[in-house]
């Protein structure tokens, strides 16, 4: 991830949530802040740091992803249109990628999991979304002023688009692209991780939860 942005966009001020062995011999001024925790915090660690230091918007990067020539290009030029067109409070402009959720996928069929080698004239466009996981995406300071991100590993990213939404925010898929396969940041077992999400959605959401949970194909 940090060699693509420094051969991609050189120009973007850099934060990183980490060990200080993680860059060892990068070269980029590098703020880097925080210990592990779950997913929620450690974003909201960061990016509370980047806005607080004056920028007006973050993309938030996860650390096992590779930047295209264009991933930022494209990205950015999307939140610009989207802002200036729309209308509407924009909420989070996601790239798309490998492997997230089946809505950010690049040819993919979500039913078989065969790779389709021909791109699809959607990848071209700007697509509202409900929600999206943050792999490489953007958001602003009015948003995040907004609602943060929960203290939780699995949904924390469903909790804030929904957040959001309600708060009447919108959120886009871009055309942007960057390469992610995939992590077991967190472990392998999802069963587990959605387990341990479920009381604190129930508490602090339980819209959300009667909604995700209590139906017929809930995992719980």
């Amino acid at each position: 991830m940090l060699t693509s942005i420094a051969e991609y966009c050189p120009e973007v001020p850099v934060y990183l949530r980490g060990p200080e062995s993680v860059i060892s011999g990068f070269d980029a001024d590098l703020k880097v802040f925080g210990k592990p925790s779950n997913f929620g915090d450690a974003y909201n660690d960061i990016m509370d740091k980047a806005f607080a230091d004056g920028f007006d918007s973050v993309v938030c990067a996860n650390d096992d992803i590779v930047l295209t020539p264009t991933s930022y290009k494209y990205l950015m030029e999307d939140v610009s249109q989207l802002r200036s067109e729309t209308g509407e409070p924009v909420g989070w402009v996601s790239a798309r990628c490998d492997a997230a959720r089946p809505v950010q996928n690049i040819r993919s069929n979500p039913f078989n999991q065969e790779m389709h080698y021909f791109k699809y004239p959607f990848e071209d466009a700007i697509m509202p979304m409900e929600c999206l996981s943050p792999i490489f995406a953007w958001i602003g300071r009015d948003a995040w002023d907004c609602f943060k991100f929960p203290p939780l590993n699995w949904y924390s990213d469903d909790v804030h688009c929904e957040d959001l939404r309600a708060a009447g925010f919108y959120h886009y898929l871009s055309r942007s692209y960057v390469h992610h396969i995939g992590s077991q940041t967190i472990g392998m077992d999802g069963n587990k991780l959605i387990q341990q999400a479920v009381p604190w959605i129930r508490k602090n959401r339980p819209k959300y939860a009667k909604e995700w949970f209590d139906t017929e194909a809930s995992p719980t």
